[in-house]
Order: structure tokens, then sequence, then C-alpha cells
């Protein structure tokens, strides 16, 4: 089979991302499509097919759910129904077998793994020596996620389905305002504070004012506006890098991806300080010289799911 009849596809949590590989870290023809806009899964392959004019014989997908019994639900808006894809019927559709389907974070820390360093910046350089060659990967977007990368094994979780971490007044405060507006059947999690609704639940706390409507430029034109808002968000992304290095171990670098970060960066909302603050805390001597010696960097490449399907 040829290499470039093989379809790779990442599916977020808003968009579906495609290319054709090439070869081993390399891809073409890639295109994006937002799940909302067509009525079923299969009408987007058709489409990315039709635009590049041609079919492929096998596939490779990176997932942002995992799919249970090759199913995965998503949640398109406030009242309509679930978006479904049913990889059974996809498969069936266009005659692939044996498909893989990663972990949209786990495909990602294989991409990163064969990134060059200039398609990274440091927004924290590291003091002293690094005490281990582990990385952590944070992507933050719709959701948020994150993976290991420890030698050649790939640690792959369920992200920011964590209880929450709150440190000071400010957190707390949101946390109660957050907690009013979800479902009570449902724990908060730690993705209620990091992520792009995260972001949005944050920004409606300090400025009082709903933002629901705003399309994604309006809100991010309005929050240059509340800087306490961006603020208190990097003060959470912090706590969030903090403890997942803290717990597993990994203080060989922290990285940074995903659209809500690409935004704020693009339209200068960030305050590493503030992520500083919370990454580095006052901690004893041996706990505070290795995260001091942790760097944190931002991703440049925008597409590290995709590159990590060239890989596997």
């Amino acid at each position: 089979m040829s290499d470039k009849n093989i379809l790779l596809c990442d599916i977020g949590g808003t968009h579906a991302r495609f290319a054709r590989l090439e070869s081993k870290e390399h891809y073409s023809d890639f295109k994006k499509y937002r799940l909302n806009e067509f009525a079923a899964f299969p009408d987007i392959v058709q489409k990315y097919h039709k635009d590049i004019g041609l079919p492929f014989a096998s596939a490779r997908f990176s997932v942002a759910r995992t799919p249970f019994n090759k199913r995965i639900e998503y949640q398109r808006h406030a009242g309509d129904p679930d978006y479904v894809i049913d990889f059974n019927i996809v498969e069936g559709q266009f005659g692939w077998t044996d498909v893989p389907y990663l972990n949209d974070l786990e495909a990602a820390a294989h991409g990163l793994k064969v990134i060059n360093a200039d398609q990274m910046d440091i927004v924290i350089p590291a003091t002293g020596d690094t005490w281990n060659d582990h990385k952590i990967l944070i992507s933050v977007g719709t959701g948020i996620g994150h993976a290991g990368i420890f030698a050649d094994f790939m640690m792959r979780t369920c992200g920011g389905h964590f209880l929450p971490i709150t440190v000071t007044d400010d957190h707390r405060k949101i946390e109660k305002f957050i907690r009013k507006q979800k479902d009570a059947s449902q724990a908060l999690i730690m993705e209620d504070f990091v992520s792009g609704r995260g972001l949005r639940a944050i920004t409606e706390y300090v400025s009082a004012f709903p933002n629901d409507d705003m399309t994604p430029d309006e809100f991010l034109n309005d929050l240059k506006n509340h800087p306490d808002a961006v603020r208190i968000f990097f003060e959470f992304l912090g706590i969030y890098a903090h403890n997942i290095v803290c717990v597993t171990g990994a203080y060989g670098g922290v990285y940074l991806t995903g659209g809500v970060i690409d935004h704020l960066i693009d339209h200068d909302l960030t305050d590493w300080a503030a992520f500083e603050t919370y990454f580095r805390p006052g901690m004893v001597q041996v706990v505070a010289d290795r995260l001091s010696a942790t760097p944190v960097s931002y991703v440049l490449h925008n597409e590290l799911p995709l590159l990590g399907l060239t890989a596997i």
C-alpha cells in the first residue's frame, strides 16, 4: 500500500483536521472542517476526498474523546443533539481495516518527540540543570488534556477530568460561580476552569457580563478590557501544570499548545508571571529546585496530533 493512500485525521471538540501521509514526520494536503457544519462524520470525509481529489485505502485517527465500541459523541451546542461518530460505520463505508485510534494528546506527544527546537518558544526559562528528561504536553482548547513522554512510553490520560484545585479567595469565588452554572449531578473538574469555556466563565465572573453570544473575535477583543480574567486564567493554568509535573515527576519540561493558548498569544493576552507564581510556588527546597529547573515552552507547530500520526 502506498503511504500516500493513508488518511490522517485529528478530531477535536470543534474541528476535524485532515491530511495525507507523505512519510514519517511529513504530511500534505492539510484541511480543517467544523464538525457542526456537517450532518454526519462520513460527510466530512467525503468532502475531504472531493477537495483533494483522492480516495484513501486506510486511515489513522486521533480523537479528543476515547471511542467506546468505536463510537463517540460530541455535544455541539446547548440544546442541539449530540454529534455521533460511529467508526464501525465509517470503516465499513470506506472499506478500511486495522484502523488505529489514538488519544489526541497521545498522538500529539508522538509529534512533540519529532519537532525541532526552532518550533518552540521558551516562555519561562529553566534555572539550573533539569532533573530528568521526562516531559509533559498540555493542550488547552475546547477542553484541556495532557500527556507524558517518558523515554519511549507515552502516558495517555483523561486530561482535565480531575477535581479542581483552588488556592486564593478569587479562585474559590469563581469555583462557586462555575458550580452554579453546571449540572449538579456532575462534579466540577479542572477542565471547567482551564479551557475555552473556563476562560469565558472566568471572564464573565470578572466582568459581571455574560459572553456566550460573543464570537471568538468579539470575546478576545472584550478580554483586553479584563486583565484580571487573563491573570486568573493563567494562575489556574499554572496550578494545573504544577500538579501534573509534581505528581508525575516529569521535570524535563512543560510544553503548551492548543487553540486557546494560540489565540491568547496572538492577541497579546498572556500573563506568564501569574503562571509562574503558581507553577513555582514557595515549597521545600528539593521541590523548588526541580521546578525552577523545569522550562515551560510554547509549541509553534499547530498540528502536533497529525504530525504524531505520521510517526506511529
